[in-house]
């Protein structure tokens, strides 16, 4: 049986850091992840969770978005970034995430998210992020 895991896609590890603890304490495998082959390579050993945090190349990671719903669809993405913006949600939200993480909704709530996404409890995260 594969172990259960979460991909953090990012470039300097703020969001995997909100997600050892989560993860240490249930099990799973948390794997951060520099390159967009890196990812499609990761998600062959299971689909889990992967967090993409956009907002450094946007064509990239949005084009990462659709390649990871295409080929592992039963893999949940959840778009993360640190500026407001409805266009981008909508987007990112079309393209197939899970979850929509930009503010004013706080980071924080990112094991959370996770959680309910990898079936534990189903937290209370409150309003997403506008769709269309």
């Amino acid at each position: 049986m594969r172990q259960a895991q979460v991909l953090v896609y990012e470039p300097d590890g703020r969001l995997a850091n909100l997600l050892g603890e989560l993860c240490r304490g249930r099990g799973w495998r948390l794997r951060e992840l520099r390159h967009e082959d890196a990812v499609l390579r990761a998600l062959v050993d299971g689909a889990g969770v992967l967090v993409l945090r956009v907002g450094r190349s946007l064509v990239e990671e949005l084009t990462l978005l659709e390649q990871v719903r295409w080929s592992y669809p039963e893999a949940d993405v959840v778009v993360a970034g640190d500026i407001d913006h409805p266009q981008l949600a909508t987007l990112a939200w079309d393209l197939g995430a899970a979850y929509v993480l930009l503010p004013p909704q706080p980071r924080e709530q990112l094991p959370e998210i996770v959680a309910g996404l990898m079936g534990e409890a189903a937290p209370d995260l409150g309003t997403p992020s506008v769709r269309g």
